[in-house]
């Protein structure tokens, strides 16, 4: 049996915006992965009117990276603590 090397191609993180300005646009598994929270919550979320999605092409859901990172909160801002 011969060793075989496995190239797997560098992962772009959801968190990286394009350098010309534009938004990086994601997907809800994307968005998922990026925040750690299930797809059913973002779309929750989304229905609840608490985080923006756009239609891409007239029928496609995007979501804006920097709206998602926008839910993360420093602990010490949250409320109770």
């Amino acid at each position: 049996m011969t060793a075989q090397t496995i190239t797997r191609r560098a992962k772009k993180s959801p968190s990286q915006a394009p350098t010309d300005g534009r938004p990086r646009w994601l997907s809800y598994p994307e968005a998922a992965e990026l925040s750690t929270l299930s797809v059913r919550s973002l779309k929750r979320l989304t229905a609840a009117g608490k985080l923006p999605c756009y239609v891409v092409g007239g029928k496609v859901l995007r979501l804006k990276a920097s709206d998602v990172e926008a839910l993360f909160i420093p602990a010490d801002e949250c409320r109770g603590w």
